[in-house]
């Protein structure tokens, strides 16, 4: 445990700031260090005179190695916790927080920000340095893509289940805290509010409500008692990040994601994968707890076959969802209509190992290709 004149704030300007803590960009001691060391040479050099090339290299290193940019390996983040309220209730509250935070951290999780030191007494934590920042950034990249949206969002789920099998709820998940790798990695982070088995209190103070309030399930809000701490509370956040996500934008009012002007199946009309998305959240955005997945370890087992799904080419096979082509790309499958006048169905039957399945035939409105698809409603091809 380090004390934190270690680290140096590179500056005054918060990398971000909540109702708990502050955040401030700084310099590992190791850099810190070496930059010392180049100064006391500059020092040494400047009143002597530059006369010979002994002198002039090792000032003119430190000189740059003063003057470059940190690269973000040299850099962290130190977290401050100050409560947003005086008195003893809101200290211990900031405290606890602190230690639970430091408590997860410190396990060293796939997914998670790595924690690089602490000190308890002086109430703070430094973490490792994302210079991309949070997905709060990055929503335009994933906006209409929903096979590019799952397969990240899939990782954040795989995080997010290893915590629930504790059961550790985040109680936290929303864009602005969760981070962009170099290789596009999300990474999770800020556990102050997260809540730990067989905590034996909330660390609220009276009268508070924990959480993003724009994210936070409303069975939260409709108990007039507090009820328990579920990881289900998770999952509806996870909901609303697969949407902020695939809608490219950074919040979702309540669980209106089937309105017509945010329904992502409206916004991108020709893509089917959109249809999977709503069936996710159909399972996760919800204003009923009973009705919503019980933790991300079930979440993970839906959003692993619909990711799948998308990958193998797959799509839900219902009259409401575009059939795109699969030769031009361009153009949608339509059925093909009998002429006027023509009774029957314009199904066929084939079969297969002795199992006869009814066809129907489709032609793209734009190149003309013809596919054979299943009769009737069914979950995939």
């Amino acid at each position: 445990m380090g004390t934190r004149s270690d680290w140096e704030i590179v500056r005054q300007k918060p990398l971000g700031a909540g109702g708990q803590s502050t955040v401030f960009l700084v310099r590992r001691p190791e850099r810190r260090a070496r930059r010392q060391e180049s100064l006391e040479i500059l020092k040494r050099w400047s009143g002597q005179g530059l006369n010979d090339e002994k002198s002039a290299v090792p000032y003119s290193a430190a000189t740059v190695d003063l003057a470059r940019e940190e690269e973000p390996s040299e850099l962290a983040a130190l977290k401050l916790f100050n409560p947003r309220a005086a008195g003893p209730e809101a200290e211990q509250q900031a405290l606890g927080r602190m230690q639970n935070e430091i408590a997860v951290l410190k396990q060293n999780r796939r997914g998670l920000l790595k924690l690089l030191d602490y000190n308890e007494s002086e109430k703070w934590i430094v973490t490792e340095y994302y210079p991309r920042g949070t997905l709060a950034g990055h929503l335009l990249k994933y906006k209409g893509n929903a096979k590019l949206a799952l397969s990240s969002f899939l990782s954040l789920v795989q995080t997010v289940a290893e915590l629930h099998k504790e059961p550790i709820v985040h109680r936290d998940i929303k864009p602005q805290n969760i981070f962009v790798g170099d290789r596009d990695e999300l990474v999770l982070g800020d556990f102050g509010i997260v809540f730990l088995p067989n905590q034996p209190e909330r660390l609220s103070v009276t009268g508070e409500s924990v959480g993003p309030h724009d994210f936070m399930p409303p069975w939260v809000f409709l108990n007039e008692q507090p009820g328990p701490i579920n990881p289900n509370f998770d999952v509806y956040m996870l909901g609303k990040v697969l949407w902020c996500m695939v809608a490219g934008k950074l919040k979702l009012h309540r669980e209106d994601f089937r309105d017509p002007r945010l329904d992502v199946t409206k916004l991108f009309q020709n893509d089917p994968d959109m249809h999977l998305v709503n069936q996710i959240l159909g399972k996760c955005v919800v204003t009923r707890e009973e009705d919503c997945l019980g933790s991300a370890q079930d979440l993970l087992l839906m959003v692993e076959a619909m990711a799948q799904m998308i990958r193998r080419g797959g799509q839900l096979l219902r009259d409401d969802v575009p059939r795109p082509c699969r030769v031009c790309g361009q153009g949608l499958y339509h059925v093909q209509t009998l002429p006027p006048g023509t009774s029957g169905e314009p199904v066929a039957a084939l079969s297969m190992a002795g199992i006869s399945i009814r066809v129907q035939l489709f032609f793209c409105d734009s190149c003309g290709h013809a596919q054979l698809f299943k009769a009737g409603e069914t979950l995939m091809r």
